[in-house]
């Protein structure tokens, strides 16, 4: 009976942890795939111990349970973001397993433990994939790029704790070497990796691909006389890779190389990047929301009075950069802008 009691408490804690994985992984990512595994996984637990259902029933014991107080009173289970809960719910599963798989093979039960054996290294193969997707997911929203020249006197760390605070959905660093050092740019990045992991913000860096890895940023973004896509994956494979495209012929280059997301435009002209090409217009945004399923980021001279025409022709991402940089109250211009995006929608 006893047995039979350790075997329902973990059954139902591996359940539970891959009902929250699986739940995340549909409607957080819409990853079918991943949701579809961690579902058919659940089930072959279920199915695994299907006629021995009354006996497990009747062998619970919650109300005499003596880890029930002991749990209720500790903190331990508290979660900072979504990524920690994922983290969290495999250990849960995994740790789930291995009990199960012992309190089996001690029962003599060898055949039913080398399944949940085989299940908790197929759970340790998921996770990696699974804590990709926090990496390499473009999400929607505003996404923010960092540029001290144009932050009235701010600098890169203080503007970007302001967008954190005013709920920025993605953040990109962008200096050049004519302006800082490399050091002087680790150092601002290592900060603001600090400010974004805290708050759950994901971070890009632009060009510089051994900062980004070195402060573990989430990702790493490409113009067209930069790194190939191809090439800094081999050396990035968990981080979230952008490219730079104006053109359609360009935007079904980054596609093939792999890119995890582009950056369309410039839509309209802008003058907060050097060299930067004439703008691209409607056409070229109207072409990838029509041919590509490829997240893309919509950018170059947008403000708020032609933010509406941007968001009511398909973007979901979509960057201004002086527009909040250049802002005196960050956190007013954020909100501001985060309403006529609502309102378009």
């Amino acid at each position: 009976m006893k047995e039979s009691r350790l075997l329902d408490a973990n059954i139902n804690r591996s359940a539970e942890g891959l009902r929250v994985l699986e739940d995340i992984a549909r409607f957080r990512f819409d990853n079918q795939k991943m949701s579809s595994g961690l579902r058919g996984m659940r089930h072959d637990i279920r199915r695994l111990f299907k006629e021995r259902t009354k006996e497990l029933l009747f062998s619970r014991d919650s109300f005499h349970d003596v880890g029930v107080a002991t749990s209720f009173g500790e903190s331990c289970d508290a979660r900072k973001n979504l990524k920690d809960t994922v983290l969290s719910n495999f250990k849960r599963v995994q740790e789930a397993f291995r009990t199960m798989e012992e309190i089996l093979k001690t029962k003599g039960e060898y055949k039913a433990g080398k399944k949940i054996e085989a299940l908790r290294f197929c759970v340790y193969s998921l996770e990696p994939g699974f804590l990709s997707l926090f990496s390499r997911r473009l999400p929607h929203g505003i996404y923010g790029i960092l540029g001290e020249k144009f932050s009235l006197g701010r600098s890169n760390v203080e503007v970007a704790g302001q967008m954190v605070d005013a709920g920025i959905d993605i953040i990109q660093y962008r200096e050049k070497l004519k302006d800082k050092s490399l050091k002087e740019m680790f150092r601002e990045c290592r900060d603001i990796r600090k400010i974004t992991e805290e708050a759950g913000v994901p971070f890009i860096i632009n060009d510089h691909a051994a900062i980004a890895l070195m402060v573990g940023a989430d990702g790493i973004h490409q113009g067209q006389d930069d790194l190939p896509v191809k090439d800094l994956r081999k050396i990035a494979p968990h981080m979230m890779i952008g490219c730079s495209t104006h053109s359609p012929c360009q935007a079904g280059k980054a596609v093939e190389d792999g890119a995890d997301y582009i950056g369309v435009g410039p839509i309209f002209a802008t003058r907060t990047k050097e060299d930067v090409c004439d703008a691209v217009g409607f056409e070229y945004l109207d072409h990838v929301v029509k041919n590509h399923d490829i997240p893309f980021v919509a950018i170059g001279g947008i403000k708020r009075h032609n933010l509406g025409k941007v968001v009511s022709r398909g973007a979901k991402t979509i960057c201004l950069v002086t527009e909040i940089i250049g802002a005196k109250d960050i956190k007013s211009r954020i909100k501001e802008i985060k309403q006529i995006i609502g309102e378009v929608k």
